[in-house]
């Protein structure tokens, strides 16, 4: 009798230990899809330009924007938001989300009503999101606090990289005053001593600012810039071309980039309003 019941609790235990080891058998992940969005920013001062810009967007059907600051030419002004939001609404039709960085002219009490779509961490002025397996951190270059290491937004964004390097297919940074530029603003030297060093260390796939109306792309340390400041406003010439390196292209022209995402790899495109390509790149895998 209690050799037939040690049979049955060998077999039985069996059973268990086989169920419990096909339990563990991982499903298959998804592929991620494939999807694009469009960067562009410095849209201020010439709603013509701005609403030609908005058309082309469309036709590029992005799954979302980014904009990477100086919305509007006076942002402490509340009658400037209000034809900002006219020429973006066609956007908001398709169904088309937006997210903006904050630049210099936006500083005021209304640039915070432009943050419209959901994110997942931060206040706002910065804060992160994710899609796809991507992660988008917008940082908010206007906040003084932000090139101190001890600050609560510094803290932030090296914890959000930190943790993206190992759950993100592709980290994308956005903020508005860019560590390189050939344009007349030039460099930001405080993003060159604190921000960068983080980039360094964490490889973002892109990062992504404006300031200087103007195209310009660069790696440095391994890292792709780009400034995307042709949104609208008047174009700057690249005064500082002698600050480029090997390889950095620039423009002066009125430009979308139009970013395509396929798992680790991204490509860019470069594209004037008239539909005139002005660079391609392709970042991560070959």
């Amino acid at each position: 009798m209690f050799a037939k019941l040690n049979v049955l609790f060998s077999v039985g235990l069996a059973l268990c230990v086989i169920g419990s080891a096909s339990a563990k058998v991982p499903t298959a992940v998804p592929k991620d899809v494939p999807f694009n969005f469009v960067a562009y920013g410095d849209t201020r001062s010439n709603p013509a330009m701005h609403r030609k810009i908005i058309q082309e967007i469309i036709g590029l059907k992005p799954e979302f924007v980014m904009q990477s600051g100086d919305l509007v030419l006076r942002g402490y002004r509340p009658d400037e938001w209000p034809e900002f939001d006219a020429i973006t609404k066609p956007l908001r039709d398709h169904h088309i989300p937006y997210y903006p960085a904050r630049g210099n002219h936006d500083v005021g009490p209304y640039y915070i009503h432009e943050v419209r779509q959901p994110y997942d961490s931060g206040n706002g002025y910065y804060y992160a999101f994710t899609r796809h397996h991507n992660r988008f951190i917008i940082v908010d270059s206007m906040d003084p606090d932000l090139f101190v290491p001890t600050s609560t937004q510094y803290k932030w964004l090296r914890n959000e990289l930190a943790k993206a390097q190992y759950t993100a297919n592709n980290m994308f940074v956005m903020f508005h005053e860019g560590p390189y530029s050939v344009g007349p603003h030039g460099p930001t030297p405080d993003a060159q001593t604190w921000l960068c060093p983080l980039f360094n260390a964490y490889k973002p796939r892109l990062v992504i600012c404006g300031h200087d109306h103007l195209y310009y792309r660069t790696k440095r340390n391994g890292v792709t810039y780009v400034i995307t400041g042709g949104g609208g406003a008047e174009l700057y010439q690249p005064t500082n071309a002698q600050l480029a390196i090997p390889g950095d292209v620039y423009k002066s022209v009125h430009h979308v980039i139009n970013l395509h995402v396929d798992g680790s790899r991204v490509t860019g495109t470069v594209i004037t309003p008239d539909g005139v390509v002005i660079d391609k790149f392709t970042l991560g895998p070959k």
